[in-house]
């Protein structure tokens, strides 16, 4: 049996764009503790974050997760909104190469050539025989 890893804690943060800076306001730190930092981009503001939580809570900067978005709610919406249709696409795209190495094995093993294969399938006879590669009998 595996062992289990430990959860990671995740922090959110919030973010407005304020002139040429963005100030964030740091969430879910633990009772007593509050934060907030800034930085001139986004990329900035959000490794700001980390090293104030890290130095606020004493633990190494790799050790939790920051969630961080933009404070205007119709931003925020946005943002959530294109970064689910990532997560959707890239899981559709791993489902879709399941799909394809398990159509290759089938054809293959069916004694369809990794051309006619590769055909059927829409890609290269190269390809299937990448994913299935005939096995000596």
């Amino acid at each position: 049996m595996e062992p289990q890893k430990a959860k990671r804690t995740t922090y959110h943060a919030t973010a407005g764009h304020d002139g040429k800076w963005w100030t964030v306001s740091l969430h879910d730190l633990p009772e007593g503790y509050g934060g907030a930092t800034q930085g001139r981009t986004w990329r900035e503001a959000e490794r700001m974050a980390r090293e104030a939580i890290a130095l606020l809570l004493d633990v190494e900067s790799d050790s939790f997760d920051v969630v961080m978005l933009p404070a205007d709610p119709e931003m925020a919406a946005a943002v959530i909104k294109a970064e689910e249709a990532r997560e959707a696409a890239e899981t559709a795209a791993r489902r879709a190469a399941e799909a394809l190495a398990q159509a290759a094995r089938v054809l293959v093993d069916h004694a369809v050539t990794v051309r006619d294969a590769g055909a059927m399938l829409n890609v290269s006879y190269q390809q299937v025989a990448k994913l299935a590669p005939r096995t000596a009998k």
